[in-house]
């Protein structure tokens, strides 16, 4: 009888190959074999035969050093996406409008699984910009005002993912309870808006509301963060509204459609 050589089923070629790609992030854009081997979780010569047929694709590109970083085949491919590439298209004369009026970042979010995604960013904060101003960046749902709107319009199931935690505390002041998170999204569906004090970054807050589609559907978020002093509720609710009003109201007139979040 044939003893198989390990319990653990051998990850597909896809699988291993997806691996390679999500070694990639924001905060490790650029990574030697070595790096993609440890982050993948697959040996070096697994690793070197699929970055070398990602390479031959465009996929991934080689440095003069020999570190690897996303090619731009694959971001050709990715932009492609009309659910982020409509959306951004449409609210970025809205975000600068919004950030204008607000002297507070103006934010366009999706959800993707249990985190949100940015899709749009205007902003004069070099300091926050540094850390989550970039378009793509996963953004917590439980810690930001346009992630907590995603979420309180989230399916039950999704819902239930991210307040059963773990809840990351990214400041003193992060909701890392569950049940009070689930609180915080009824509190978010009765107003109509979700306000954040201090639970990305100290001293900054947030506030976001839904984009929704002709239907009522909610399938983004638009907000604004900024300093204590900047992000004052009462002044920006009507200039939130009409930003994430004229999103819609763009995504309609073109006749695009997108995927409600609670899907």
């Amino acid at each position: 009888m044939t003893t198989p050589h390990s319990a653990v089923p051998e990850r597909s070629v896809v699988d291993r190959t997806l691996s390679i790609l999500g070694a990639f992030d924001k905060d490790n854009r650029t990574l030697s074999l070595s790096d993609i081997s440890r982050r993948a979780g697959l040996p070096v010569a697994t690793v070197h035969r699929i970055v070398n047929k990602l390479q031959l694709w465009g996929a991934l590109e080689r440095s003069a050093d020999g570190a690897y970083s996303i090619g731009l085949r694959l971001w050709e491919t990715g932009s492609l996406a009309p659910r982020a590439a409509t959306l951004a298209e449409r609210a970025l004369p809205h975000l600068v409008t919004l950030q204008a009026q607000s002297s507070a970042a103006a934010i366009l979010a999706i959800r993707e699984g249990a985190e949100g995604v940015c899709l749009g960013f205007v902003s004069c904060d070099a300091e926050f910009s540094g850390r989550w101003g970039d378009t793509g960046r996963r953004l917590p749902l439980h810690a930001t005002a346009v992630g907590l709107v995603l979420l309180a319009h989230a399916s039950e199931s999704v819902q239930k993912e991210v307040c059963s935690g773990p809840l990351k505390a990214y400041t003193p002041h992060t909701v890392t309870d569950g049940a009070l998170l689930e609180r915080s999204l009824t509190k978010v569906r009765r107003e109509g808006h979700a306000v954040m004090r201090g639970t990305l970054t100290e001293e900054r807050d947030g506030f976001g509301m839904a984009v929704r589609d002709s239907r009522g559907a909610v399938i983004a978020a638009v907000g604004v963060f900024g300093p204590v002093e900047v992000v004052q509720p009462l002044r920006l609710a009507p200039q939130v509204r009409a930003a994430a009003d004229a999103v819609a109201r763009s995504l309609r007139a073109d006749g695009s459609r997108a995927t409600e979040v609670g899907a």
